[in-house]
């Protein structure tokens, strides 16, 4: 049974890293990232690596593109979703303060934050915040395999 188990969870790691690679392939230009994202990245690696105890180098490989089937399975097991909350900054015209908040499947919740110039804010969050007049946007932070 344990090796059914395992076999099926093989597969699926495997479906998974070759439906990745297949998309870095499809030739679409890369997308850049904004500051605001590559420090979430940055804190989710360094996040989840102290919560699963992996060396950070590892978690970064894996979400920098080249995923490991063993960290990809961790950190699928571990985290029930991803966001990253904008918030005007209370007193700090011109700024927005940035929350990564990592919601695990046993409740926990590990969060940083980090105060940005405004203009570090793609186009459609400005837009967002302009147009609904809220304190707070909030955006799903997905794993590249999920993408």
């Amino acid at each position: 049974m344990e090796f059914v188990a395992l076999a099926l969870l093989t597969v699926f790691v495997f479906v998974l890293v070759s439906r990745f690679a297949r998309r870095r392939k499809s030739g679409k230009p890369a997308r850049v990232e904004s500051s605001i994202e590559k420090w979430a990245k940055l804190e989710v690696t360094s996040l989840m690596a102290t919560e699963l105890e992996l060396e950070q180098a590892d978690v970064a490989t894996t979400l920098g593109g080249s995923p490991d089937p063993d960290v990809v399975t961790r950190l699928e097991k571990a985290v029930r979703k991803i966001e990253i909350a904008y918030e005007r900054a209370p007193g700090a015209p011109g700024s927005v303060d940035a929350r990564v908040e990592i919601h695990l499947e046993g409740g926990a919740v590990r969060r940083s934050s980090k105060r940005f110039a405004w203009d570090a804010l793609a186009a459609d969050l400005t837009a967002e915040f302009e147009q609904s007049g809220a304190a707070h946007v909030y955006r799903s932070w997905s794993f590249p395999w999920h993408s």
